[in-house]
């Protein structure tokens, strides 16, 4: 595993104390194949492949059975191990937080996914990621980025709780449209869905531990990457919806010749 300097994102903390539970503990919150298969349109033998986001086992895998050379980034050391001990010896694994510029990273890749990272971010860690990842693009490649538009179905139950509490705007920035779980610490497990059979606690630890997060408008991305994407590389961008994934899109944006 090659190690970024040192990992200063609170947020890598979270996905260390979750490890594998993620994907071992009958839930798998990873892309479903028809998603998979989207993300990799296009994709040929030979070709190399950025995944943002270790903890998406299926998208990994699927990368590697279409003969595409795989690197895998995540800022978590402990989602990045147990992943390569699922994979060993198939693919090169970065600890890299996305958020901050990365130049071992500029048109490197023919094709750069990740699947729903944009999601975990607040906005400024947002807006450093997509110009970081669309650096990575090559001439005539994309990057893939899918997202949740507007609040999660779990966003809801928290947030109708923090009300009836008397404590929403402590859990919910309606301005900046972020949500913090780790407002909610002391109540959250009453109200948080199952995760498979991840144990409760375990489930409250993670979600606290994530922090603030930015949920997504709609025109927004584009607007971002706008004015993100680095000066002189010209892009065309789509919105896909992703197959059996409610209300996921995908951000596809290909960069010119």
């Amino acid at each position: 595993m090659i190690a970024d300097h040192e990992i200063t994102n609170s947020k890598a903390g979270a996905w260390d104390r979750l490890g594998s539970a993620y994907w071992n503990r009958n839930y798998d919150g990873g892309p479903n194949p028809a998603a998979c298969a989207q993300y990799l349109e296009g994709l040929a033998a030979g070709e190399r492949v950025l995944l943002v986001g270790a903890s998406t086992v299926a998208l990994a895998r699927a990368v590697l059975d279409a003969g595409a050379e795989l690197v895998v980034a995540d800022f978590s050391a402990v989602m990045l191990a147990e992943l390569e001990n699922l994979i060993p010896g198939r693919a090169e694994f970065v600890r890299v937080d996305v958020t901050r510029a990365d130049s071992r990273f500029d048109g490197a890749f023919d094709l750069v996914i990740a699947d729903r990272l944009v999601n975990r971010f607040v906005r400024a860690e947002l807006r450093s990621a997509l110009r970081t990842l669309s650096a990575a693009v090559r001439p005539g490649g994309k990057m893939r980025l899918s997202y949740r538009l507007g609040l999660y179905e779990r966003d809801g139950a928290v947030l109708s709780e923090a009300a009836r509490r008397g404590v929403l705007s402590t859990v919910f920035d309606e301005v900046e449209f972020d949500v913090d779980y780790s407002a909610a610490a002391e109540w959250l497990g009453t109200v948080l869905p199952p995760h498979g059979d991840i144990p409760t606690h375990a489930l409250v630890d993670f979600y606290v531990a994530r922090g603030r997060e930015h949920r997504i408008r709609t025109g927004e991305l584009d607007e971002l990457a706008a004015q993100e994407v680095p000066r002189g590389l010209r892009y065309e961008t789509a919105h896909l919806p992703v197959p059996g994934q409610g209300d996921d899109f995908l951000l596809q944006l290909t960069r010119l010749a």
